[in-house]
């Protein structure tokens, strides 16, 4: 399946690549999008995020397309996997601007076999704390699409943190029915380095990815309100947000 995938996000339009945009060659239509974009920063600090949201869910629900359709449970753990990591990402990004070792930002836990996982406040922070967080976002759609009660997003943390280098880590406890297709770990490890010009296009800074993301999966819960509840579209999400934040994306 990811083979598929890379063939199809591969062929699909994007904004131009930012070592391209001033060369004679670069897209038109990408250019006006995101000298759009840059003049709508002023009134809109989050356009960016906004509008990359949306070209990376075209590009997803375009690369997910069969001949049945596209899996939206699939769509929506691939964004989920990769919102989580973008939390990470960030923190990564910025300690390296600030010359912070890894220790500095993160709680390391390595397992006996050798595999390295991530924790910490500022990590949990930006993944279910901040006002504009992953969580909050996407369970602000939620809630606008009639979730209630919210998932526990605290028991989903402490069973991440129960199967940390166990077989059943990064598994979403779906119903059979609605599982995606792949696991979360797949989808990141195949489009975290596909979809990462995008976020470098649209966003000023790291900070602003987990928020092109969260941003997509708002869209995308809106679209598919009429197949998939938001409760468990949301519970999709998180399922594949938060183990998809620990890990160790080289190690995948």
């Amino acid at each position: 399946m990811f083979k598929k995938l890379l063939s199809k996000l591969s062929g699909a339009p994007a904004a131009a690549p930012t070592s391209t945009r001033r060369q004679a060659s670069r897209d038109p239509a990408s250019e006006a999008l995101l000298r759009a974009v840059e003049a709508q920063r002023k009134t809109d600090p989050y356009i960016g995020a906004k509008l990359g949201g949306k070209e990376v869910l075209h590009r997803l629900m375009s690369a997910f397309k069969n001949e049945r359709g596209v899996h939206v449970e699939s769509v929506l753990s691939a964004l989920g996997a990769l919102a989580g990591y973008a939390c990470q990402a960030d923190l990564r990004a910025r300690a390296l601007a600030a010359g912070q070792p890894e220790k500095a930002v993160f709680m390391v836990v390595e397992t006996a076999k050798g595999q390295r996982y991530f924790f910490g406040d500022a990590l949990n922070r930006l993944l279910v704390e901040e006002p504009v967080s992953v969580w909050g976002l996407a369970a602000g759609a939620a809630q606008h699409l009639g979730c209630s009660p919210l998932p526990d997003v605290q028991e989903m943390f402490a069973h991440v943190a129960k199967t940390v280098g166990e077989t059943d880590f990064g598994v979403p406890r779906i119903p059979e029915e609605h599982r995606p297709s792949e696991l979360p770990a797949g989808y990141l490890k195949t489009l975290w380095p596909v979809l990462l010009p995008v976020l470098k296009d649209f966003c000023h800074s790291t900070a602003e990815w987990p928020l092109l993301y969260a941003s997509a999966i708002q869209n995308l819960m809106e679209m598919a309100k009429d197949v998939l509840g938001p409760e468990l579209a949301l519970r999709i999400v998180m399922e594949s947000a938060i183990p998809m934040s620990k890990v160790d994306l080289q190690a995948l």
